[in-house]
């Protein structure tokens, strides 16, 4: 007589759980700034405030879907309460010795969940940055809490460590990509990772995050800063321009973190330009913070989503819809920084809306993969 043994648990995959909660956040939380922001509403929400939620929230709930890929079912309901205990501590308004340890709670959760098995395992120096970086977002929102500037400092150290992700991880995840597509037409991708170029562009781009966390953005080094952040939006378009975007056009999938690396690249000098003549309305902050974040985010969940269920990576017209809407939401929210802002800020919240509610409902309309 044979014995039944049942197939071991599934374990719940993050992203799941934490892709379709960050368009959600995405797309709520831009119009409700906006509209606080111009008194139709009385939340209070300061500019560092909405900075802050959009990296330390919408920026690392996408993060956490990337790297829970397998977590145990505690890990990843420990992982999601701290970053919900986070939101509701920053947006409720709990008092500071209250709302810190919690906002606190979930990037040490996220270090500890998989910054440190990174570090354990990776075998390449391009796998080791990942534990120090998600590491690295605890100081990030320490800084926020007890920089003594009301958050900015820790609000743009924040921006910096997920431009750095977006470098390394766009730097690798394109090129693969694109070379598929490429070897399907006939022809070969030769300039793939470009590890010199790389290894550049993140020297220089974890010289300038270093830069805001030692208080050197402004006065007589502020240089320093402005030549690693240079020297990483150049590198960034040194390596794109190798890729062969010309033959993704069709499609979307791969055209779309085409786009979002060239947002990268023009974000990063703007980071640079922030630190010698400061633009207004934060039109720097939001080449990378919506050009690039937005752009990349929106299109790695979509395709993520559909190879990890086992699906093919082909965006639908909602999907490619929505990449279009999250950059003409950037565009409209750089020019609003000084052209009339009291007409482009609400039209680009309405299309970083509009883009966000679209990858919810691509999201949470693919099917699970049946797993034996």
């Amino acid at each position: 007589m044979s014995a039944f043994v049942p197939p071991p648990p599934q374990r719940p995959w993050g992203h799941r759980l934490f892709f379709p909660t960050a368009a959600l956040y995405g797309a709520l939380s831009v119009p409700l700034w906006v509209a606080g922001y111009f008194g139709w509403l009385g939340i209070g929400w300061t500019p560092a405030l909405h900075a802050h939620e959009m990296l330390m929230g919408y920026a690392l709930a996408v993060v956490g879907g990337f790297l829970l890929t397998r977590p145990s079912g505690m890990a990843l309901t420990v992982a999601f309460a701290a970053w919900l205990a986070g939101r509701l501590a920053v947006l409720g308004g709990l008092p500071p010795e209250v709302a810190a340890p919690l906002a606190l709670a979930y990037p040490l959760a996220l270090f500890v969940i998989a910054g440190v098995p990174f570090l354990r395992a990776a075998k390449s120096g391009h796998n080791r940055l990942f534990g120090p970086v998600i590491g690295a977002f605890a100081l990030a929102e320490a800084l926020v809490w007890w920089g003594g500037d009301g958050g900015r400092t820790g609000a743009l150290f924040a921006l910096h460590l997920v431009g750095i992700l977006m470098l390394v991880m766009g730097g690798r995840i394109i090129p693969s990509a694109t070379a598929g597509e490429v070897r399907k037409q006939g022809g070969t991708l030769v300039e793939r990772v470009q590890p010199r170029l790389e290894w550049a562009g993140v020297a220089g781009a974890v010289l300038a995050a270093l830069t805001v966390a030692a208080g050197l953005t402004t006065g007589p080094l502020a240089w320093i800063g402005t030549a690693g952040a240079a020297l990483a939006g150049v590198t960034a378009w040194a390596r794109l321009a190798r890729w062969r975007t010309g033959a993704v056009l069709k499609r979307p999938d791969l055209w779309s973190l085409h786009l979002g690396y060239g947002w990268l690249g023009l974000g990063w000098l703007f980071l640079g330009v922030e630190r010698l003549a400061p633009l207004t309305g934060g039109a720097g902050w939001h080449v990378i913070g919506a050009g690039a974040l937005g752009t990349l985010a929106a299109s790695m969940m979509v395709r993520a989503t559909l190879q990890r269920e086992a699906l093919p990576p082909d965006f639908s017209r909602p999907a490619t819809a929505a990449i279009a809407l999250v950059g003409l939401s950037a565009a409209l929210r750089v020019a609003a920084a000084s052209t009339a802002p009291g007409l482009l800020m609400p039209a680009a919240a309405l299309a970083w809306m509009a883009a966000h509610l679209l990858v919810l409902w691509v999201l949470l309309r693919v099917p699970k993969r049946i797993r034996a």
